[in-house]
């Protein structure tokens, strides 16, 4: 048999453990699984003394195009994905115009198509209006629909809970599950109205005017609905112990409910806001203390399905206002995932690096439907695959990382362990910290044609 790459000699990582074995790749799809495998003529990956895992996939990204490319763009975020381990990126609806159209979300993977390092697959939006959903919802161009149930970048408004319904049945009709920002926006809006009306500009402000009453009530409301009409549901970036505990309390009414964490969620602690000022506002905001650590156990003991970025940035001087009011949320984080989770996951022992490809690779494509061809080193999966050193060191440094704007509160933390490969559809991208691919030959993903 021909092969067009052979990756030798690693220990090969899933979800239900570990062995050494050659892997062959052919036509961008893995095509043997082998102690040995002998070959002549293919180009040849040396995996001796690393891991090889399924390809990691970021189910929640802003690559801000079109419309604010001025903050990321699909070449520029892409590129940081790979530069990260990142083989797949799931892009968020809230461009200028948001993604709520066919002719919108073809306009949107047509410039993925162009300039994209890595697969790609995009949300469409369900807003105010529901007339474009259905075309939309039935078109094989979206991966899932969103809905906003709070304020957050692009001021989207979501419709009520009568033009939910319609949606939540358009969506259990065409088999899409429906990711959910989970923040009450009444709740939101008053706290908010209130820390203004005490003066108070500080980072921490932000903090304390989006409390976890605001996720709770936000994630029942997304349970009843979806109770009501058999519809499939996700809740994005989980922050508390007890919005956890919400979404524990709806699967166990019997709702098909998902949900995802954020590394920094995971990782950080409010002295974020302390340290990093502006840079770590993000929505909803970082609880650290006993929610981080909540969410730590869930995630190892598998109440928790994926860890994602959301990958958010903005330009360094809007990040620095000096009134947190004036900052936007979000930050850089497609990059620095696998890093941070293996330097404070794996390397601190509460994360086995089987776990840690169950919730980055296995878990992202079963929730949003992308296996058995993502998420998986199996005979005729496709050849997305990350090759990890667990001893590799390095510091997170916006100044030699790879998106546009790459401001985190990740800041200057020193990391162990880290991508030194990926390989996306069979071709090498990254190597060795070197972007060696050319955008525009990865693939999108979910797309009838």
């Amino acid at each position: 048999m021909g092969f067009d790459l052979v990756i030798r000699n690693g220990t090969l990582v899933t979800g239900s453990g570990r062995r050494t074995a050659d892997v062959g790749i052919a036509g961008g799809s893995i095509v043997a699984i082998d102690r040995h495998i002998e070959t002549s003529g293919a180009d040849e990956f040396d995996a001796e003394g690393l891991f090889v895992l399924p390809g990691v996939i970021d189910g929640h990204v802003h690559f801000r195009e079109p419309g604010l490319e001025h903050e990321e763009t699909w070449l520029t975020g892409s590129r940081a994905a790979v530069m990260g381990g990142v083989t797949t990126v799931l892009e968020m609806p809230n461009t200028v115009p948001p993604t709520d159209t066919v002719e919108r979300a073809r306009a949107k993977l047509a410039l993925a198509e162009q300039a994209s390092y890595c697969n790609f697959g995009i949300f469409g939006l369900i807003g105010e209006s529901l007339d474009a959903l259905p075309d939309l919802a039935r078109s094989g161009l979206v991966v899932g629909l969103k809905v906003f149930l709070g304020p957050s970048t692009g001021g989207l408004q979501a419709p009520d809970d009568e033009g939910l319904r319609r949606a939540l049945a358009i969506a259990r009709e065409t088999g899409l599950r429906v990711a959910f920002h989970a923040e009450d926006r009444a709740i939101l809006e008053q706290t908010q109205a209130a820390m203004k009306a005490a003066g108070r500009t500080d980072p921490l402000a932000h903090l304390e005017s989006r409390p976890t009453v605001a996720e709770v009530d936000a994630i029942d409301r997304c349970g009843r609905l979806l109770l009501e009409t058999g519809a499939r549901g996700h809740i994005l970036h989980l922050s508390s112990a007890d919005g956890l505990a919400a979404v524990e309390h709806w699967r166990a009414q019997g709702v098909d409910l998902t949900c995802e964490v954020t590394p920094h969620h995971l990782l950080l602690d409010r002295d974020a806001y302390g340290t990093a000022g502006g840079v770590a506002r993000v929505n909803p905001p970082i609880r650290g203390g006993q929610d981080a650590a909540a969410l730590r156990a869930a995630l190892a003991d598998g109440r928790i399905d994926m860890v994602a970025t959301d990958h958010a940035p903005h330009l360094a001087a809007d990040k620095r206002n000096s009134s947190i009011w004036d900052v936007p949320s979000g930050f850089a984080g497609t990059e620095t995932m696998l890093p941070m989770l293996l330097t404070r996951g794996v390397h601190e022992g509460w994360l086995t690096l089987e776990r840690l490809v169950q919730v980055t690779s296995e878990g992202p494509a079963r929730v949003w439907s992308l296996g058995p061809r993502k998420g998986s080193i199996s005979m005729g999966a496709d050849a997305d695959l990350t090759i990890v050193d667990l001893d590799r060191e390095g510091v997170v440094r916006a100044d030699v990382m790879h998106g546009l704007n790459n401001l985190s509160p990740f800041e200057g933390t020193a990391i162990r362990g880290t991508a030194v490969a990926t390989i996306v559809h069979g071709r090498v991208v990254m190597r060795h910290g070197r972007p060696t691919g050319l955008p525009a030959q990865a693939a999108p993903i979910h797309v009838r044609t």
